[in-house]
């Protein structure tokens, strides 16, 4: 996959290390909105925030917590396509017409939300289906019209994660943009959760598009923990620039996310290779992120919290839309 989370800036080269953590200015194609008919916060809008550095943090404490391997459904180890295909059962049922045939949320409508993605494979699904239902996050129902299907239903469990899950990245939007806030997101508040996964039914093209232009960080959403990894080293370099970071600084991520001391050097190694990471010396104890990986991590922040800000408008105007009682 091409890599299209930006260039380093004039007079930089992949292999230089970040010192300020100072960004490049994004590619105005990030000032444009994912679908032009809805007004929402941009990429770009939320990048050149003044607060977008301080945010990063908060960003990172905020939602890692929904991932860790005590919490995530299912008792797994998180993944991008876990969470992708969990949202996207959530989001199909939340959107399902008993009369409409065609929104039943059925196995085969999720794996077409799954090859939407472009992070899974039909047999991971199958897996992951097998698991939220043996833990109780999904059970499966026969609809009375056709004793053949199986329909996907969430477990008032995994909504309850769920709104946790999407209270912590409107909490992180609602940092920056206080007034007017995401007040009934960060509160997670069920009518309010229904209809904004209702809406994301429709925007799983949106979510599979904006995945795909982040190439440079596609490979680390494939990996256990790949993203938070290089978001450690980030913050901690920007914490203290001639900080030396060594295996033992990643020992919470292990244990917090399952993962061994071997995984995470590979998350660096594949960094390294790919131009998102450096280091000085020996043993990878100066890592730092180049000024491509301090683009491509930023990038991905700022879509995902375009993405939410985008369903947010959606969601309040569907409720809005609809008769009162």
């Amino acid at each position: 996959m091409p890599h299209t989370s930006g260039s380093p800036p004039a007079g930089a080269t992949d292999g230089q290390t970040v010192r300020s953590l100072d960004p490049s200015p994004p590619d105005p194609s990030l000032f444009q909105r994912f679908i032009p008919e809805i007004a929402h916060r941009t990429s770009g809008e939320i990048l050149t925030h003044p607060d977008f550095a301080a945010m990063r943090p908060r960003y990172v404490a905020g939602t890692m917590a929904c991932y860790e391997i005590a919490s995530f459904p299912g008792g797994w180890q998180s993944a991008a396509y876990r969470v992708a295909i969990i949202s996207a059962i959530i989001c199909l049922h939340a959107a399902w017409d008993p009369a409409d045939r065609a929104t039943w949320p059925t196995l085969a409508r999720l794996k077409e939300a799954g090859a939407t993605f472009g992070l899974s494979s039909p047999r991971q699904i199958d897996d992951l289906i097998a698991r939220l239902v043996e833990t109780n996050y999904v059970v499966l129902e026969r609809p009375d019209a056709d004793g053949r299907l199986r329909l996907l239903v969430p477990t008032d469990k995994l909504l309850a994660w769920d709104r946790v899950l999407l209270s912590s990245y409107y909490g992180v939007l609602q940092n920056l943009y206080p007034d007017p806030g995401y007040a009934p997101a960060v509160a997670r508040d069920p009518t309010f959760h229904l209809a904004q996964r209702r809406v994301s039914v429709g925007m799983f093209h949106v979510i599979g598009r904006f995945i795909a232009r982040n190439g440079d960080i596609v490979p680390f959403l494939q990996m256990y923990q790949g993203f938070q990894v290089l978001m450690r080293v980030i913050l901690m370099r920007e914490a203290d620039a001639e900080a030396t970071i060594r295996d033992g600084d990643f020992s919470d991520i292990m244990a917090r996310f399952g993962v061994s001391r071997s995984h995470v050097r590979n998350i660096l190694a594949t960094a390294e290779a790919g131009g998102l990471l450096t280091h000085d010396g020996r043993g990878r104890k100066h890592l730092a992120p180049t000024p491509r990986g301090l683009a491509a991590v930023d990038r991905f922040i700022a879509d995902t919290l375009a993405s939410h800000d985008m369903t947010y408008r959606m969601a309040l105007a569907s409720l809005e839309a609809e008769p009162a009682a």
